[in-house]
């Protein structure tokens, strides 16, 4: 097999189907930028660097991998409101496509599938088909940690909600937290302390109502309505 020749009508083949995407480096060393199709406004692109050994396609090409993130264009309006701009921005809701990156684990992840898959094709010229590959693997992943993270989101804003709602809704009270509550606020005031004062009061005749009452030990300080308390956080 004359290796020169089958790595040169490779060359030829790639350049055909990525004309803006290849970039030759020298004779056996290249890189291929492919562009991502994601739910991102974003451009999200990947280089494959591709090297040539003396006697692919016999073995496998050495391989390695980049990423790079275009953010998109933004026009302004010349009498756009900036302070409306601003507020707007601190309420606009998370895209969460927008905030979502490969990162270094995931380019080594990808560069091993490519890698296995180059191991099985040795023999014939691979890089086009691992290409294809890339794309699709690299595509793949961007959806399910768009689908992971949007979940993670929707559980933070859940939680948020919660928090608030509690702003404005006391605890539940239950007959656990009402008699804790009502055992405390009675010790706390002394209503049993009063009250049976104001037994031995009764049945020593001591006192006339009228000072029963100035004293402050008339009334029925024991009526307390659960449906009228709500015990705050």
């Amino acid at each position: 097999m004359d290796y020169k020749e089958e790595q040169q009508q490779e060359v030829e083949i790639l350049q055909s189907i990525y004309p803006d995407e290849f970039e030759a480096v020298d004779d056996t060393h290249f890189n291929i930028t492919l562009r991502l199709e994601t739910a991102s406004e974003r451009t999200h692109l990947l280089i494959l660097h591709v090297t040539y050994p003396e006697t692919y396609p016999e073995c496998v090409p050495e391989l390695s991998l980049d990423h790079e993130v275009l953010e998109p264009e933004v026009e302004y309006e010349e009498d756009e409101d900036e302070e409306d701009e601003e507020d707007a921005s601190h309420h606009k809701p998370v895209i969460v496509a927008e905030i979502v990156d490969f990162e270094q684990a995931d380019l080594d992840e990808f560069l091993a599938k490519l890698n296995e898959e180059a191991e099985e094709q040795v023999g014939i010229p691979s890089v086009f088909a691992l290409c294809s590959s890339l794309k699709d693997i690299a595509e793949q992943s961007f959806e399910a940690k768009v689908e992971q993270r949007q979940k993670k989101h929707d559980e933070e804003l859940l939680a948020k909600e919660r928090e608030e709602q509690k702003k404005f809704y006391g605890t539940k009270v239950t007959k656990e937290s009402f008699n804790e509550w009502r055992e405390k606020f009675r010790k706390e005031m002394g209503i049993d302390k009063r009250i049976e004062e104001r037994k031995k009061l009764y049945h020593g005749g001591k006192l006339t109502g009228k000072e029963i009452f100035e004293r402050g030990l008339a009334g029925d300080e024991d009526d307390i309505n659960i449906k009228d308390l709500t015990i705050e956080d």
